[in-house]
């Protein structure tokens, strides 16, 4: 009868042997979870490693990489990672990068027997082991920087490459990596003097032209921008690494077909599995009126780098709505209607991204009473009057989003606020919202109740408030 019970897994190790026995049954998705759990109870190299082969085999080849990635970034001891990465690579027919990872950790443990496999494997020649090396060396740098950086960590991408060896920092590549991580972490003076340097040396050289212009653009330097833009245009890449990164930067800066037809050759030959490729190409297509494509490319990749950043789709419907219902309210000489544009453009998703610089520089030049509401709104400044406007244009929004309900909301807000009666903001709301809808759609008191989620009691209270004031 005991045979029947069921073993409950107490600790890791428990769990680890139930994961090794679905390994053994090749049942590797069945073993990921078990792993999982394991690790969150003790964090061990071996499950580490254990979990990433379930990940490969069950199919899941970026995530069981991802997961070394991420142990290498994390550990002083990692050279059983990079024997590992050699060796998915090599399960996965891919023999540069097996035999560059394999490399590195043979630097690193010094572990002849290997290197010796690899070289009989990969059928490698040479003639210098020290360039090899240094080349293996730079290849990690490069691949471990580009994980970081196209997950967002732009901070952590840095303090890697400082990281690395001085002479592997002072390669021109890594140099361009690290001005390219402090342009997008907005450190312009840090990157123009690494750019400006790399330039020193050669002008020619393509990815810190890239990067300059990038930097000119951001910084709005217009007539430079406009001189390296056109260098940009006239270049003509020797290799596809050059052609990819020009193709990227194009893309960037709004040049969708020259960039296009640098990248869709790339992406057609290669099948290339790069977030930085799938954005670029997501944004050209859209833009090029291929909306349907656009969307594979950004679900491509959504599947290797999950983002909150919004799609070219999402962009252009953002955009358009800030075109025409924001920006016309933000220019308005009625100054209610000005609030009501700065709420509007609070509401938006993704705003950070979409929000361009000429329209902050507006937003900076409105009156006091609605740079308060900026600051209120974008700098969390603690304000109880527009605390009170905001708190009932939020509720109200929630049912009609229209201009002119707005407007009557904060006009009665005004004069609660006179009259000192800025307690039940959600009654209030709801008052106004149904004295809107009472001259075009009549509703109920109880329905407006409980789409408000306020008692009869109170919003009937809100009615007679505002009729016994004439507000």
């Amino acid at each position: 009868m005991n045979d029947k019970l069921v073993s409950i897994p107490v600790d890791a190790e428990s769990y680890v042997r139930i994961a090794e026995k679905k390994m053994r049954q090749q049942l590797y998705s069945e073993a990921i979870p078990y792993f999982k759990h394991a690790m969150t109870m003790k964090d061990a190299q071996d499950y580490t490693l254990q979990l990433a082969d379930c990940l490969v085999k069950s199919g899941k080849t970026e995530q069981g990489i991802q997961l070394l990635f991420e142990k290498i970034i994390q550990e002083e001891d990692f050279a059983d990672y990079f024997y590992r990465l050699s060796l998915i690579y090599t399960d996965i027919r891919e023999p540069n990068k097996a035999f560059l990872y394999g490399l590195y950790y043979v630097q690193l443990t010094d572990d002849q027997n290997y290197f010796d496999k690899l070289t009989t494997t990969f059928e490698v020649s040479y003639s210098s082991r020290e360039a090899v090396e240094v080349e293996s060396m730079l290849y990690v740098a490069q691949q471990l920087f580009q994980y970081l950086f196209s997950h967002d960590r732009i901070n952590e991408s840095i303090d890697w490459l400082n990281s690395q060896p001085l002479e592997i920092q002072e390669r021109k590549e890594m140099r361009n990596l690290k001005a390219m991580a402090y342009l997008f972490d907005s450190r312009y003076n840090e990157a123009e003097a690494i750019l400006e340097q790399l330039l020193n040396e050669d002008e020619t050289d393509i990815h810190a032209l890239c990067h300059y212009t990038l930097l000119l653009y951001n910084t709005q330097q217009h007539n430079k921008y406009a001189h390296y833009l056109q260098r940009l245009n006239k270049l003509h890449p020797i290799n596809e690494d050059e052609s990819f990164k020009l193709g990227i930067v194009l893309s960037f800066l709004k040049q969708y077909e020259a960039s296009q037809q640098l990248l869709l050759p790339i992406y057609k030959k290669r099948q290339m599995n790069n977030a930085q490729l799938f954005h670029a190409m997501s944004f050209n297509y859209h833009a090029l009126g291929y909306v349907k494509e656009s969307e594979e490319m950004w679900k491509k990749l959504q599947r290797i780098a999950a983002s909150d950043a919004p799609s070219p789709k999402q962009v252009s419907q953002i955009t358009d709505s800030i075109t025409t219902e924001i920006l016309p309210l933000l220019s308005s000489e009625d100054r209610y209607a000005r609030l009501i544009g700065i709420f509007k453009l609070s509401q938006l998703p993704h705003k950070e991204t979409v929000i361009t610089k000429e329209l902050w520089e507006e937003l900076e030049h409105m009156g006091d009473y609605e740079k308060l509401y900026l600051s209120y709104i974008f700098n969390k400044l603690q304000l109880v009057k527009l605390d009170f406007i905001h708190q009932g244009l939020v509720l109200l929004a929630e049912q009609d989003a229209s201009t002119e309900l707005a407007l009557n909301w904060i006009d009665k807000a005004h004069a609660l606020i006179e009259l000192k009666e800025i307690k039940e903001v959600t009654a209030y709301a709801a008052a106004c919202y149904y004295l809107y809808r009472k001259s075009e759609q009549p509703l109920s008191l109880e329905k407006c109740s409980v789409l408000f989620s306020v008692s009869k009691y109170r919003l009937n209270k809100a009615l007679q408030y505002y009729k016994q004031n004439n507000i």
